[in-house]
């Protein structure tokens, strides 16, 4: 599984978890609580020693049920409140006469809790041991041995259901969040390239404008356009065109950082924004790309297709009030290259607050 599709499903259901535990935690407080008339009803006697336990119990995972009073992640903090409350369950039944005769669904009940709550087969073992080892324990004290041998029996079979159970809504799980994932990055990302789209990329460059101007660094945003291209589609056809795109995009991979962004902004007109880029670097990547894609040749049933791209480069500078500003400029950039001859780059900089191009030929 991608580990941002893993990373976001943890995310989600952390906050399922902190819901459920907010939502169902006091309920299921209650119901322990409440099943102290059931001990009256079975044991009278004994009754309100199962009482002040269970209350207890109340009190203790009542500190589990919101975030912040215990520094926990909401899957310790539900692994905590399945501890607390079936131990209480199983304590109680070891002190009521017959308890555990009668109160075995109960004890057997919780372990579907932790079907739901849990995602890893060693935490799901984990979990599950210590109220085991505590039924074993006392019910070997007080139940006969046929009743002993069935409690345990029944015990494990129900685990081995929540066990699979788990497995089917981990599964589950996974899939839909695969499939959020890949709808996510149908949303943001072109189909053809696979690059950022260009309504993504504009999220982004809003961002980094915001980021370059609260800690005063650079930032430059380059604007490429294939040269001729729709000579290219009348002469080799749209699917070498479409080869051309596809390359292009695999070259802006391959020269630009980790940091940087790169998206397919129109047609045949892509953008890459460069953090932390001052004029020097973003004229050296500029070169580095042009330089890449001449160099590239993309084969076809009719030869090999040479093909080039102007590049026109913006600085964000005082004069930029939003990233409208600086794509404005980076276009005009590009269109002046265009019309100086194609294959070429050309910086767009600012001035007094007057924009203009500069010729770097």
């Amino acid at each position: 599984m991608p580990q941002d599709a893993e990373r976001h499903l943890r995310q989600t259901h952390e906050a399922t978890m902190n819901e459920l535990l907010a939502a169902l935690g006091p309920l299921i407080a209650a119901a322990v609580f409440l099943f102290g008339f059931w001990d009256y009803v079975t044991d009278p006697a004994n009754a309100p020693w199962t009482l002040l336990v269970r209350a207890g119990a109340v009190v203790l995972g009542s500190i589990a049920f919101r975030p912040g009073r215990l520094r926990w992640s909401s899957e310790q903090r539900c692994i905590y409140v399945y501890w607390l409350f079936s131990c209480t369950v199983i304590l109680c039944n070891f002190i009521l006469r017959d308890g555990f005769l009668y109160g075995l669904v109960g004890v057997v009940a919780g372990l579907f809790f932790v079907s739901v709550i849990l995602m890893s087969n060693r935490t799901f073992l984990v979990t599950v041991s210590l109220p085991f080892a505590l039924f074993v324990a006392l019910s070997a004290f007080t139940a006969p041995l046929f009743e002993f041998a069935n409690g345990i029996v029944s015990y494990l079979l129900s685990a081995i259901i929540a066990f699979v159970l788990m497995a089917m809504i981990r599964f589950l799980r996974r899939k839909a969040a695969l499939l959020e994932e890949e709808l996510r990055r149908q949303a943001s990302h072109d189909s053809l390239t696979g690059l950022l789209n260009r309504a993504r990329l504009n999220e982004l460059a809003v961002r980094e404008m915001a980021l370059a101007e609260r800690h005063s660094r650079p930032l430059a945003i380059l604007m490429l356009d294939i040269d001729h291209f729709k000579l290219v589609n009348d002469t080799y056809g749209h699917d070498v065109g479409d080869r051309v795109i596809i390359r292009l995009a695999d070259v802006c991979r391959e020269q630009l950082r980790e940091i940087d962004h790169v998206g397919r902004f129109g047609g045949e007109e892509f953008v890459c924004i460069l953090p932390e880029t001052d004029r020097d670097a973003a004229l050296a990547c500029a070169e580095r790309l042009r330089a890449a894609v001449e160099a590239l040749c993309v084969e076809c049933a009719k030869g090999g297709v040479r093909f080039t791209v102007s590049i026109g480069i913006a600085l964000r500078g005082i004069a930029h009030k939003n990233w409208e500003a600086l794509l404005k400029d980076a276009d005009t950039a590009l269109y002046q290259a265009k019309q100086n001859g194609r294959n070429r780059i050309e910086l767009a900089e600012a001035r007094g607050g007057d924009r203009f191009v500069r010729n770097l030929s």
